[in-house]
């Protein structure tokens, strides 16, 4: 009769379980910060001024990057893109000619209680 268990590769099954968890957290981040900046995204896009010139407005060209590492650090960014980015800064700072009419930093302002609720929802969801 056994008098015990033994289990082989204990330290290999928890090193894969630790393994695993990390790869659902880092997902659930994602996931969180993406989310996130498209409401951040999305409140450019209402702020942002549009000319009645026929051209790519920065409004249509907002985007939120993939997430990626900076420093150690998953980031994303939120703004115009390549096709507007150039001229985004006169209409956050304004120019000797013409008014600020500043929409990235309002954006950020008025929706990051809403994201860090967000943000907190899907590590709840993702913790069941």
């Amino acid at each position: 009769m056994a008098s015990g268990i033994e289990l082989q590769g204990d330290e290999q099954m928890l090193a894969d379980i630790r393994r695993k968890l990390a790869s659902g957290i880092a997902r659930l981040e994602n996931q969180g910060m993406r989310e996130g900046g498209e409401i951040f995204a999305e409140g450019q896009r209402e702020k942002v001024a549009v000319s009645k010139i026929d051209h790519v407005h920065m409004r249509d060209d907002i985007r939120v990057s993939p997430v990626r590492r900076v420093d150690g650090l998953r980031v994303v960014s939120i703004g115009p893109g390549k096709k507007t980015a150039w001229r985004a800064h006169f209409e956050e700072f304004g120019t000797e000619h013409s008014p600020a009419q500043p929409f990235i930093y309002p954006s950020f302002h008025e929706n990051k209680a809403r994201v860090a609720q967000l943000l907190a929802s899907v590590q709840r969801e993702g913790m069941r």
